[in-house]
C-alpha cells in the first residue's frame, strides 16, 4: 500500500504526464487545421489565401526563432538553427508559384493544388525542425538526462504513443486525403490503400522482417565497434525514458501504435504523391530524437524498405512489417 505521501507523489507524477499528453496533441493541432484548410481550399479558391496566410505565419514565426537562437547563441551546436532556419525559408519558398512549378515537376505534383501546396510547405518546415532538434536540443538532452526531474518530464507512456504516433498521423492521414471534405469514407480508404488482408501480405511480413531485425542487429554491432560509449550512451536513455512500456505489453503497444500511425501516414496518405526517396526522409526526420547516429542510416533504409513493400505488396504488408520489427527489436533490447 502506497503512503498519503507516495500516494499524492504518484498522483502528481499521472497528471504530469497526461497533462503532457494533451500538451502534445495542441501542439499540433493547428498543424491539423492547415491541413483541413488546405483540403477545402481545392474546391472553395477563397479559402487559399487564408491557408497561404496561415502556412507564411508559421514559417515566419519560425524564422524568427531561428534567427533568435542563431543571433544569441542559445543552442549547443550553430548547425541546428540553420536548419531550422533553412526548413522555413524553404518550405516559404514554395509558396511562390514559380519556386513550387519546378518541385512539382519533380515529384509530379499538380502546382496549383492547394493540398500539394500545404504538403510540400510542411514537409520542409518539418524537415527543418527535426533537424534542429536532433543537432541542437539532442546534445543538451544527453547532458541533463541524468537528472531525474528530467527524466520524469520526457518519459513514456501509454497515453503518450496513443497521442503520439496513433491518434496524431491517423488523423492527418485522414483529414490529408480529404475526408469529409474532397472524398467519403470509403473513397478515403481506397486512397489510402486498405484492403483485405492476403496470405501474400502474411508471406511478405514473415520474408522481410528477419531481413530487418538481422540489418538492425548488423547496424548495433557495427555502432559498439566504432562508437560503443555513444551506443551504450543512446541506449541508456531511451531505456531511461520508456517509463511505463515495458515487456510484452508496452512491445504491443509501440507496435501498434508506431505500425499503424506512421505507416498509414508515410505510406498510405504522403508516399503514393510524394514518392519512395522524400517519404523515407521525412520517415527518418521523425526518428532523429537522439541525434544523428548509425541507426539514423537504419532508420532511412528501413524507410526505403517499407516504401518498396508498400508499392509492390500494400499498405497491410508495410504494416504488418514494421509492427513484427519494432515488437522484435523492443523485446530483444530488453534481453539485452
Amino acid at each position: 500500500m502506497y503512503s498519503q505521501d507516495e500516494a499524492g507523489i504518484a498522483y502528481c507524477i499521472q497528471s504530469s504526464l497526461a497533462v503532457n499528453a494533451l500538451l502534445t496533441f495542441l501542439a499540433v493541432t493547428p498543424l491539423l487545421l492547415l491541413i483541413v484548410l488546405a483540403n477545402l481550399a481545392e474546391r472553395a479558391p477563397t479559402m487559399r489565401t487564408p491557408l497561404f496566410l496561415m502556412l507564411g505565419t508559421l514559417n515566419g514565426l519560425t524564422l524568427l526563432v531561428g534567427l533568435g537562437l542563431t543571433a544569441a547563441s542559445a543552442t549547443t551546436n550553430p548547425l541546428g538553427s540553420l536548419m531550422l532556419l533553412a526548413g522555413s525559408a524553404v518550405s516559404t519558398a514554395l509558396l511562390v508559384p514559380s519556386v513550387r512549378r519546378i518541385a512539382a515537376r519533380w515529384l509530379r505534383l499538380h502546382a496549383e493544388s492547394a493540398v500539394a501546396t500545404t504538403a510540400l510547405s510542411l514537409t520542409a518546415w518539418a524537415l527543418g525542425v527535426n533537424l534542429f532538434q536532433a543537432i541542437s536540443l539532442s546534445p543538451l538532452l544527453f547532458e541533463r538526462a541524468q537528472q531525474p526531474e528530467v527524466q520524469l518530464q520526457l518519459r513514456q507512456t501509454y497515453l503518450d504513443i496513443l497521442v503520439f504516433p496513433l491518434l496524431t498521423f491517423l488523423l492527418a492521414s485522414f483529414l490529408g486525403v480529404g475526408l469529409y471534405t474532397r472524398r467519403t469514407q470509403d473513397e478515403v480508404l481506397q486512397r489510402l490503400g486498405f484492403q483485405r488482408p492476403s496470405w501474400r501480405d502474411a508471406i511478405t511480413a514473415a520474408l522481410v522482417t528477419p531481413l530487418l531485425v538481422g540489418l538492425a542487429l548488423a547496424t548495433e554491432a557495427l555502432w559498439r565497434a566504432l562508437d560503443p560509449q555513444g551506443l551504450d550512451r543512446v541506449g541508456g536513455l531511451s531505456r531511461a525514458l520508456l517509463g511505463d512500456l515495458r515487456g510484452v505489453t508496452g512491445a504491443l503497444a509501440i507496435g501498434v501504435a508506431s505500425a499503424l500511425g506512421e505507416e498509414v501516414f508515410f505510406r498510405g496518405a504522403y508516399q503514393p504523391r510524394m514518392g519512395i526517396p522524400l517519404t523515407a526522409l521525412l520517415f527518418t526526420s521523425f526518428h532523429t530524437q537522439y541525434g544523428i547516429t548509425p541507426a539514423t542510416a537504419l532508420v532511412f533504409v528501413i524507410g526505403i524498405v517499407l516504401g518498396l513493400v508498400r508499392r509492390y505488396r500494400s499498405l497491410n504488408a508495410a504494416i504488418s512489417v514494421h509492427f513484427l520489427y519494432n515488437v522484435a527489436v523492443f523485446l530483444l533490447e530488453g534481453t539485452s
